[in-house]
């Protein structure tokens, strides 16, 4: 029995192996907000594994990130640990310099040395601005190395419209020269992040000790503990860019991911946030809507020991779909009459499309299930009497 890959499908219409920046446009038309009743400047709902949007208000338009952007920043220092370039034990000493940020800040002094580890703690949990400075001086040389750092990452995931000036977030720029993101691309950061657990587990604490319990971290996220299932990701605030805040939860098997900016309030963010998360959860569900090895048909073999060899899925399809498009799915083979012998297991023999109404959703590789041999001289003499 040939077994294959698993394919994740988005419902736009498009086969999805990773997360398309610009998706086509949705099957379903549904909006859990009214028109008048989004508090927020741009928007997305993503699920993780499949990539699949499942809402989306202005997700292209560029807005200031706040701390938001140190999603960025976490992603390039964790893929540096995974590389093995960098360890959690490593000791980080905190400069002068990063002894004196403002805003959100664990108040570190010059000289003082913690983990990598504990330090991304700092920011995870409590947005800590010294900590940042401190991480980018250790991995990038100075906080501008970092930044490029940042900017490199950014540009080789393919977001495009997020620009770095700090590391932080903070409106500390001209507003000529700012930090720049998008609800989409924020989401494309955070899908990256996921695969790195230490995250999601700093992320869903809702407070730990820190510098020996001198000092306690409370996490900025307030859904935290209140709405059921939600495990993280990041909270920011400036002037400019309003209340942000990137969500993730995970219920029943399916991730989901929300990004809502600019929001008037940080009440009204989480509240926006948490309807959010719940309208994907109620009318969506993740499924796999064919598996490896379905018998799709059987096709004749020319000369083979055996007349046909059976034609299976090569290809485990998943997909995040509502009840109505699944029942709707539309499965159409496309297989030859015949094949010339020999046939190896696994070989190409058709297609399988699926459809909802006008709309492609996948089309499936179809491969022999077996291998059938060619006959000898000998039985192909044989096989006329």
């Amino acid at each position: 029995m040939y077994f294959g890959k698993a394919l994740c499908v988005s419902v736009f219409g498009l086969v999805v192996s990773a997360y398309s920046p610009h998706p086509a446009k949705a099957l379903t038309t549904v909006s859990p907000f009214a028109s008048d009743d989004m508090d927020f400047a741009a928007a997305i709902l993503v699920e993780a594994e499949t990539g699949t949007v499942l809402f989306q208000h202005n997700p292209h338009a560029r807005r200031s990130p706040a701390s938001t952007q140190k999603l960025l920043l976490l992603l390039v220092v964790m893929e540096a640990v995974a590389d093995g370039k960098y360890s959690l034990e490593d000791s980080v000493t905190t400069s002068a310099w990063a002894s004196r940020m403002g805003g959100s800040q664990v108040f570190l002094k010059q000289g003082e040395v913690f983990t990598l580890g504990q330090l991304l703690e700092t920011i995870t949990i409590a947005s800590a601005n010294d900590a940042c400075v401190a991480v980018a001086e250790h991995l990038g040389g100075s906080v501008d190395g970092f930044v490029h750092m940042m900017t490199e990452r950014a540009r080789s995931l393919g977001v495009r419209n997020t620009m770095c000036v700090n590391v932080h977030g903070l409106d500390d720029t001209p507003g000529d020269d700012r930090n720049l993101t998008t609800a989409s691309d924020l989401s494309r950061i955070a899908l990256a992040l996921l695969p790195h657990h230490p995250i999601l587990e700093w992320s869903a604490l809702r407070y730990k000790p820190f510098r020996q319990g001198e000092f306690m971290l409370y996490n900025t996220n307030q859904l935290l503990g209140k709405y059921p299932d939600l495990d993280g990701l990041k909270t920011g605030y400036t002037a400019r860019a309003g209340f942000c805040l990137v969500a993730t939860a995970l219920r029943r098997d399916m991730r989901l991911v929300s990004v809502v900016l600019g929001s008037s309030a940080g009440k009204m963010r989480d509240r926006q946030t948490a309807r959010l998360l719940s309208w994907g959860f109620n009318h969506f569900v993740k499924v796999p809507v064919v598996e490896p090895g379905e018998e799709m048909g059987k096709v004749a073999v020319d000369w083979g020991l055996q007349p046909e060899v059976s034609a299976v899925t090569a290809d485990t399809v998943v997909a995040v779909l509502t009840d109505g498009q699944r029942r709707r799915i539309t499965r159409v083979v496309e297989l030859p009459d015949e094949r010339p012998a020999p046939v190896q297991a696994g070989d190409s023999l058709g297609m399988l499309s699926l459809t909802i109404g006008d709309s492609l959703l996948a089309r499936v590789h179809l491969v022999a299930a077996q291998t059938v041999e060619e006959m000898s001289v000998w039985e192909m003499l044989m096989s006329y009497f």
